[in-house]
C-alpha cells in the first residue's frame, strides 16, 4: 500500500489500510487480495490498461476493475463521476506491473 500514488485521476489520497486505499469523494476504492469475479470466464472481454488487464463489471454507481492473472487480485472500484472509468487504472499500471505477479493469461496485454 505504501507504494500506491498519492494522487488517482486527480484525487487526493483520503485513507489506507494493510489492505485498501481511497481517493476523493465519492471514492475510488482498491483492495488487494480479492476472490476472482463470479462473472469472470476465460472468454471474458478485459479492459488492458498499460500492459495490465482488468475485467471491468458495471455497478448501480460505477464500475468495479478487477485485475485477473495476477497475484495478488487487485479490485478497483471506479464511481460513475469519473469519466472515463478507465483513467484510474492508468495511474494504477506502473504499481500494478511492479507489485503484482502474472499468474495467468489475463495478467498482460497480448
Amino acid at each position: 500500500m505504501a507504494v500506491l500514488p498519492p494522487e488517482l485521476d486527480g484525487d487526493s489520497d483520503s485513507g489506507r489500510s494493510e489492505f485498501a486505499a481511497a481517493w476523493g469523494d465519492p471514492q475510488i476504492a482498491l483492495r488487494c487480495g480479492v476472490a476472482q469475479p463470479a462473472a469472470y470466464e476465460k472468454t471474458s472481454e478485459m479492459v488492458v490498461v498499460n500492459g495490465v488487464s482488468w475485467f471491468g463489471e458495471e455497478q448501480s454507481d460505477g464500475y468495479v476493475f478487477t485485475a485477473v492473472g495476477r497475484t495478488p487480485l487487485v479490485e478497483v472500484r471506479v464511481p460513475d463521476s469519473h469519466w472515463p472509468e478507465v483513467n484510474p487504472l492508468v495511474d494504477l499500471a506502473p504499481v500494478m506491473k511492479k507489485q503484482t505477479e502474472v499468474t495467468g493469461p489475463a495478467g498482460v496485454a497480448p
